[in-house]
């Protein structure tokens, strides 16, 4: 059974943590110092369950009237099942709800056709982010 929530750090930190850190420190290498910043107290942070194991997790900065998506992560084993698109949906919705009028985000390359067919746009050069090839990227609400 899937289940997506939405919470504040103080609730999500316990769930997400560990799955950010298997993804982005183990697996992507970034180093744990840029892992974990002061955008994470004040963000909204999807959890999305699976029989209540932690399989994904994404966070939305608000800025109003700006949006920023990031730390999208899937489990390793939950990969390619459309779980990504729950996650950027949820967070899409939540930042809509809160008045947003445009969402960024670094895109890694690989993953930009994944945010295309959710309608963003890339922009600018491909730049490095914590050893990543990324991309700027944009969606007008």
């Amino acid at each position: 059974m899937l289940e997506l929530k939405i919470a504040d750090w103080n609730k999500a930190q316990g769930f997400v943590k560990p799955l950010r850190y298997q993804v982005f420190v183990i697996e992507q290498k970034v180093p744990e110092k840029m892992e974990w910043d002061e955008f994470d107290e004040n963000a909204f942070h999807a959890i999305l369950l699976k029989d209540e194991k932690v399989i994904g997790t994404g966070r939305l900065i608000l800025d109003e009237p700006y949006a920023k998506i990031g730390r999208m992560a899937i489990d390793q084993l939950e990969r390619k099942k459309s779980y990504g698109k729950k996650i950027l949906d949820a967070l899409i919705k939540k930042a809509k709800e809160k008045g947003a009028q445009k969402i960024t985000l670094h895109a890694q390359v690989h993953a930009i056709p994944f945010y295309a067919q959710a309608g963003f746009e890339p922009t600018g050069p491909i730049f490095d982010e914590a050893g990543i090839e990324h991309v700027e990227m944009y969606l007008n609400i």
